[in-house]
């Protein structure tokens, strides 16, 4: 009998059912999030492999997950670099040995490379928008480090794979398009109804996605002296500054809300005003499709490939 210590196989490694860990930054009902979620659940094959969700920070309760590490800060998770992160997601690494991680987003990606170390494990990077950070030379510089480490970059758009490789210098084998999806038993066509006509917003109350472009749009129509009802769906940082001119414009600020497949049905026409940083293959658009609904959008990454202008 040899008397060498034997080394447990890693899981990545072992032909046992293997781990797929989804990490994703918060439990906040955001399109990365829930669309992690469901693919988990979709590709889960119990006695083969495990898709599994860890989210990062605390803050909010409304995207279901395995595993919540629950690191303070959630509110605001994209601010800075919190090492208190990379030690609990380091822990739970080691806890969970996955066979293969998947960064949904740039957030989970900055804490997931130092994370791991220099320890062999499988890394795809789920690339959901184009770049949106700073401009700095020595952001940049990181980004495209951080990038070079990924086993794959799952690209979501066109736009977003053009970007990997051209401004980040992720070789082309490595990128793999992955366009947006949603399920049409949830996301479909209402009965044709008739009555004062909806226009509606779907989406974070911040900067990128411009509400206030849809309140103002609004307010023109009233000047038109048009009757409509206008509903804004979403919550973020600019709730509160969006109050006021949302009242004067006659919109109706809904929130946070978990019916979004209903609100569309009983909508007529979709506003997508979103500016053109961090957009990838906007899931709200395919949501608002699937839904038969009429959408004015901007120009931004995705949307080509989502809507047929004029059509």
């Amino acid at each position: 009998m040899s008397g060498r210590a034997r080394h447990p196989v890693p899981a990545w490694q072992s032909p046992e059912p293997r781990l797929v860990l989804h990490v994703i930054p918060t439990r906040r009902a955001r399109g990365g999030q829930r669309e992690a979620r469901a693919l988990a659940d979709r590709l889960d094959l119990p006695g083969v492999r495990a898709h599994r969700v860890l989210s990062l920070f605390a803050g909010f309760d409304e995207v279901r997950v395995d595993v919540a590490l629950d690191v303070p800060g959630g509110r605001a998770p994209a601010v800075g670099f919190d090492p208190r992160a990379v030690l609990a997601l380091r822990r739970s690494l080691r806890r969970l040995d996955p066979a293969v991680v998947v960064a949904h987003g740039s957030e989970p990606l900055k804490y997931l490379i130092p994370a791991m170390g220099r320890r062999p494990r499988p890394l795809a990077y789920y690339a959901i928008g184009t770049y949106s950070g700073s401009e700095r030379a020595t952001q940049l510089r990181l980004w495209r480090s951080l990038m070079s480490r990924a086993d794959v970059v799952a690209a979501e758009g066109r736009e977003v794979a053009d970007e990997c490789e051209g401004r980040f210098g992720v070789p082309s084998t490595r990128i793999v398009l992955t366009p947006n999806g949603r399920d049409p038993s949830v996301f479909h066509p209402r009965h044709p109804r008739s009555g004062t006509p909806t226009i509606a917003f779907v989406g974070a109350l911040t900067e990128g996605k411009r509400p206030r472009a849809f309140v103002d749009a609004a307010a023109g129509l009233r000047d038109g002296h048009r009757a409509f009802r206008a509903v804004l769906v979403g919550d973020g940082p600019g709730a509160e500054e969006l109050a006021e001119p949302a009242r004067a414009a006659g919109v109706e600020l809904l929130g946070h809300r978990d019916d979004i497949p209903d609100l569309l049905r009983e909508a007529d026409v979709f506003l997508f005003p979103s500016a053109p940083a961090g957009e990838g293959m906007p899931g709200v658009l395919i949501e608002a499709g699937l839904s038969g609904l009429p959408t004015v959008a901007t120009a931004v990454p995705g949307v080509a490939s989502v809507l047929v202008d004029g059509e």
